[in-house]
Formats: C-alpha cells, structure tokens, sequence
C-alpha cells in the first residue's frame, strides 16, 4: 500500500472534533427523537434510498455487517424491512445518547459506544457501512475534515474482511452549504484506490447530490 500524494493529509483527529460532531447529532436527537430528522436527514424516503445505495455493496446474506456511525439503528429496520439478512449486524456510534436510542428500539441487538480512531481493531466483520457520518463538517475546515474522512475510511478498512462502503457529498453541484463538506470526488477515489484498495466502485448515479463508495478487499 502506497501513501501516493495525500500523505500530508494524515494526522491525529482531535478530540474537540470528535466532541462537536457529538454535540450536533445529540441536539438533532433530542430535538426530533429517534427519527430521520434526529438523524440529521431530511426524511425517512433519502435515508432509504442512502441504505439501499450502501446495501448495493456485496450480497450481504450470510455476513457479518458492522455500521460505523449507527446513530438510532434505523440501517437495522431498512435490512429487516428489505429481507437482507447478514448473520449478523452490529453497530457503533461516538454518542452514548444515540447508542442508547438503537439499543431502546432494538432490544437484544449489538450496539456500542465505540471511537474507532482510537481503539485497536480487535474484531473484524466483512462488511463494514457507514452513512452521513461525513455529510456535515459543522464549522471545521475543509482539511480538517478531510482528514478525519480518510482517517475514518482507514480504520474502516482495516475492521473489514470484503468490503467498506460509505457515502459522501457530491462536488458535482450549483449550491454549496456552508455546514457540508464537498470533497473533490476524484480525489477520494484516488485514495480509496493509491492508500487501500485497486478494487473501489463509486456510485454517482442515484438522485441525491453526493456518492458512494465501495472499496473490496479482492476482485469482485
């Protein structure tokens, strides 16, 4: 694995980062509850769409899934709702709060307080999600979150055994707000495929101003 011409972008991500991405889903759940829009979504119909986007990564029948940023679980319902049935789901979120809300809806299922940039990755599972967690850079630079993006999908890939996917915005658009972050889509590629894998999809053809991402750990 080559670092190729992002190695300038690596680095610690800071505690006060992690605590201000904290802070803006608490307050989201807390306003809205366990919903779509306590997720941060505009509705339960673009949440949809962003799981079966993500889903679209392997058959998942038979897999361990882990989800990366669980919020309140509602990945879990989507699965149920759609038949996908892994061997087994788990999930982690940096907010206890929303940790707490999945457990509430989902007695019984596996969901932990976790920070995976700081924890040694002591369990792998084959597929390993994560959605919006990196839609909303709140009042970070864009270098600043960058980094965490990529730190992120670093840790991501090394708890996986066949395949990461995530989601981000799209920087093919004509408005920009200035809470999101748009990062250069070829430039992520560029990493997933120079820093992790050769073998990385991106998916740019759904109705919603962003991409995802696959990266396998083999040919497909």
């Amino acid at each position: 694995m080559t670092e190729g011409g992002t190695a300038s972008l690596r680095g610690r991500v800071s505690d006060e980062l992690k605590r201000a991405v904290v802070e803006h889903y608490e307050e989201k759940l807390a306003r809205y509850g366990p919903t779509a829009q306590g997720m941060d979504w505009k509705d339960e119909a673009s949440q949809e769409l962003r799981f079966d986007i993500l889903c679209g990564v392997c058959d998942l029948e038979g897999k361990t899934v882990h989800e990366v940023g669980c919020g309140a679980g509602h990945l879990q319902n989507f699965m149920n709702m759609r038949g996908i049935r892994p061997s087994a789901y788990s999930g982690s979120d940096l907010s206890q709060a929303m940790v707490d809300a999945a457990r509430a809806r989902h007695p019984g299922s596996s969901f932990e307080q976790r920070d995976i940039l700081v924890e040694p990755v002591d369990q792998t599972y084959d597929v390993v999600l994560c959605s919006g967690l990196f839609h909303v850079k709140l009042d970070r630079s864009d270098e600043e979150w960058s980094v965490f993006i990529r730190e992120c999908v670093r840790r991501m890939y090394d708890m996986c055994r066949v395949a990461v996917a995530f989601n981000l915005m799209s920087d093919q658009v004509d408005y920009r707000s200035a809470e999101l972050h748009y990062p250069n889509t070829a430039e992520v590629l560029d990493f997933c495929r120079s820093e992790l894998s050769r073998f990385v999809t991106l998916r740019h053809d759904y109705p919603l101003y962003e991409s995802t991402l696959y990266v396998y750990k083999s040919a497909q």
